[in-house]
């Protein structure tokens, strides 16, 4: 008897049922997943994506290294470095842009403005005395004394006319201009001068109308140019001692900046290496800390000459040097109306003027606080320039009276009394008197000059040996690295 092989009872799945339901490969493969053995086992591998960790970008080489201690101190000796050199640099420079300043104005901006004004004096000085000869009736100023002050009037307009011209800048067009003007107009006195010398040798009474015209050309267009050239040069030099008289802002900002940096890069070392002291830091900071004192005290002492050059010097020049362009101006109006025979009454009028804007600026000087050098010689000024007041008086009875010869004699005779030579003593004592004040302000330019003389190099120098006292300080911490 046959025996029936035994069935085989395969329980299906749920997905395999609708599987065969559905007729779907992917159920039937679903099923074979499920059993295969006693365990469940998948055909292909699977990733618990729980476990995923994504991968941490790495930084730079030169990002890490700047983040450690090491690179933070490379930057830190960088950093000082670099600024304690700067500090050093920029007060050298700034303290040579100051030198330079104030060698311009010592050799070339000051001696231009008294050429300026010593052509001015020559100038009036030879138109009066080319009046005066004429007063004096010694056939022209050849054969006449005022020859001898026409011909060396003219001799010292010459030389600061020379003066002016070579010290005069290629770029300041203003004064090249004035100057050029100046010598124009001369040339046309000179000629008007010589036709009146010749009428008046010849005897023909023209000659004073020419000497006239000689002299309204001198009053009315030379001088006013060389008074405009003498103020141009007297407010450059005014600018130039304002400008030395500032605190290089710069150069102190920048010093000062370097010498925290160098206190705190010492503290942030500190903290770090557990050391109190750092020797390279140190003599980096005292280095800088002697800058910045070498700087303030050259600085005050610079400002201090600066200032004492300008109200002691400069401001009271410029007063003395008006007041003696005024007194010239009165003596030709003087010796002008004096020449015509007081016909002119303008020249009277202008006489009266320029002589009591004489009095009131003597006045003033010698009332001021300033130009305390130079106050015997104004003194003197105010005594002569009483003296010639009293004189110009006597001129007027003697017109009022007719009596010509006796005002020709007092206006160019060369008594004690005479307006000539009272008029020469205030000249004089007004030329001494700038005279010694320009050799108190030269010596307090030249104290400027000194008293940062060394710092321009010397801060140089020391703002390099900060920067190798800076790396000696942070080489040996890098060191500990290694």
């Amino acid at each position: 008897m046959r025996r029936s092989a035994p069935s085989v009872h395969t329980e299906l799945s749920p997905a395999a049922r609708i599987g065969a339901l559905t007729g779907t490969a992917e159920a039937v493969q679903e099923d074979r997943m499920f059993h295969r053995g006693e365990h469940a086992v998948t055909d292909a591998p699977t990733l618990d994506e729980d476990l995923l960790v994504e991968p941490v970008a790495r930084r730079r080489p030169w990002v890490e290294f700047f983040a450690s201690t090491p690179g933070r101190l490379s930057m830190l000796g960088i950093a000082l470095i670099a600024a304690v050199i700067a500090a050093g640099a920029i007060t050298s420079a700034a303290v040579g842009a100051r030198q330079q300043r104030v060698e311009t104005l010592r050799t070339h901006t000051e001696p231009l403005a008294n050429a300026a004004q010593a052509l001015y004096s020559s100038l009036s000085i030879a138109d009066a005395a080319a009046i005066t000869s004429f007063i004096s009736g010694g056939g022209g100023v050849e054969s006449s004394t005022g020859a001898e002050q026409f011909t060396q009037a003219i001799g010292d307009a010459s030389n600061a006319l020379v003066t002016a011209t070579n010290g005069v800048s290629s770029q300041d067009a203003e004064s090249l201009a004035l100057l050029s003007d100046v010598v124009r107009d001369l040339a046309e006195y000179f000629n008007l001068v010589a036709t009146a010398q010749a009428n008046d040798r010849a005897g023909n009474p023209v000659g004073v109308a020419y000497l006239a015209d000689a002299s309204a050309l001198m009053q009315d267009t030379i001088l006013p140019l060389a008074e405009r050239l003498y103020v141009h040069q007297a407010e450059a030099v005014a600018e130039t001692q304002t400008h030395t008289a500032q605190l290089p802002a710069a150069a102190f900002t920048v010093t000062a900046a370097a010498l925290v940096a160098l206190v705190l890069a010492q503290l942030y070392l500190i903290r770090k290496s557990k050391r109190r002291f750092n020797p390279g830091l140190a003599v980096a900071t005292l280095l800088m800390a002697g800058l910045l004192l070498w700087l303030i005290a050259g600085s005050l002492v610079s400002t201090s000459a600066s200032e004492h050059a300008r109200t002691e010097g400069t401001q009271p020049i410029n007063a003395v040097a008006r007041a003696r362009i005024l007194a010239q101006q009165a003596r030709a109006d003087e010796t002008l109306a004096i020449l015509q025979r007081g016909s002119d009454t303008q020249s009277e009028v202008d006489y009266a003027r320029h002589s009591q804007a004489l009095s009131d600026e003597l006045t003033r000087q010698l009332e001021s606080s300033h130009g305390r050098a130079a106050e015997q010689h104004l003194r003197d000024a105010v005594t002569a320039r009483d003296g010639w007041l009293a004189a110009h008086r006597d001129i007027e009875g003697a017109l009022e009276r007719g009596d010509y010869p006796t005002a020709a004699a007092i206006a160019a005779g060369s008594g004690s009394g005479t307006s000539s030579t009272q008029f020469a003593a205030l000249d004089e004592s007004l030329r001494n008197a700038i005279e010694r004040l320009r050799n108190d302000e030269a010596s307090a330019v030249t104290d400027v000059y000194r008293s940062m003389s060394a710092l321009a190099v010397g801060s140089m120098i020391i703002g390099v040996s900060c920067g190798f006292a800076v790396g000696g300080g942070i080489w040996p911490r890098l060191n500990e690295y290694h």
